[in-house]
């Protein structure tokens, strides 16, 4: 049952699959573990998912050069797609990514997800990124369920 004072939306985060990739002879694997959720949304009422939430936002693990550093950089959506094509803006704040050398959500470094931002990965060459936005729902909003694609790019540098 639809109660049309209130919508439901999720964003699914298409993220990168794993896929073994090879960057100077060094392996390199990007796993999207979790999609960034909005939960329920009220039209009008902004919803807002920070880097840190645990439970709604988007989390990428990566595998990469032990020691070396790498280039982030992200393709984030101008909006998410609804039903009957309904669009719905989201936005991306300059403090909504955060890279962790140590896969922990509470030990992050924020970044700008609209900017590339170079990192060095940790001896182990495991860490991860995080991604939080707000979804800006106009009063007249279409219910259902939104979706749109963040893909991150990683690189490795010499």
């Amino acid at each position: 049952m639809i109660n049309m004072n209130r919508e439901s939306l999720v964003v699914l985060g298409v993220m990168l699959l794993a896929a073994p990739l090879l960057a100077q002879g060094k392996p390199l694997t990007v796993t999207g573990v979790r999609g960034l959720t909005f939960g329920a949304v009220l039209p009008g009422v902004p919803r807002v998912i920070l880097r840190t939430d645990p439970a709604n936002s988007g989390q990428f693990d990566i595998k990469g050069p032990k020691g070396g550093p790498v280039l982030l950089s992200f393709v984030l959506p101008l909006s998410m797609t609804g039903p009957g094509g309904a669009l719905m803006p989201i936005v991306f704040g300059a403090g909504d990514a955060g890279f962790s050398s140590t896969q922990s959500i509470g030990s992050q470094v924020g970044f700008d997800p609209k900017q590339p931002t170079t990192v060095t990965f940790p001896n182990n060459g495991s860490a991860s990124v995080f991604v939080g936005a707000t979804a800006n729902p106009a009063t007249n909003q279409r219910a259902g369920a939104y979706t749109g694609t963040i893909t991150l790019t990683v690189t490795v540098l010499p």
